[in-house]
């Protein structure tokens, strides 16, 4: 009688014996890979977006401000940081408003936010009413967006857009 490997035909002789390992269920293995996947998937799509803290420090202007205004036209304007009490900003996900998790003085933080989400728009609502605002990005040394307001200049919004920084300016010129 002869022997044969696993890995040979089994037509090669009926009489012949297998050497070699048999299979062996390896039934652990499912749970692992059930818990590693959706926590792959997790890590994955938290890396993609970003997830990290924005901040949104608010300043006030002496000089109004345009979305083309150049860095050196923001830096002429005396922008200087305001308390961030006089009022009430939301950043817009898609449509659900998302309130600050924190208020520091001037700097308002969002915890937790996707920031290579394109779905950001941002909206104000002041106690007295503003000339223009602007937001900012101070990193990189540019006007991001123009806020557009009512016609009572008290409420404001704009779309901020995504893949930005993670620090931005709220630049106010009040009314004279």
């Amino acid at each position: 009688m002869s022997t044969r490997s696993r890995h040979e035909a089994r037509w090669t002789d009926e009489r012949s014996t297998v050497t070699g390992r048999g299979p062996r269920s390896k039934w652990w293995v499912l749970p692992i890979l059930a818990a590693a996947l959706p926590l792959t998937f997790y890590a994955s799509w938290r890396v993609y977006n970003d997830i990290d803290t924005v901040t949104y420090e608010v300043r006030q202007c002496a000089e109004p401000l345009a979305e083309d205004a150049s860095w050196a036209d923001v830096t002429a304007a005396g922008c200087e940081p305001a308390p961030a009490e006089a009022m009430s900003m939301v950043l817009m996900r898609g449509e659900e408003p998302v309130e600050p998790d924190r208020t520091e003085g001037s700097l308002l933080s969002w915890d937790e936010w996707a920031v290579n989400s394109p779905e950001h728009s941002v909206q104000l609502v002041l106690e007295d009413p503003a000339e223009t605002i602007v937001i900012a990005e101070p990193t990189n040394e540019r006007v991001r967006t123009a806020l557009t307001g009512d016609s009572a200049d008290v409420r404001w919004g704009g779309f901020i857009g995504g893949r930005g920084p993670k620090e931005y300016w709220v630049l106010i010129t009040p009314t004279r």
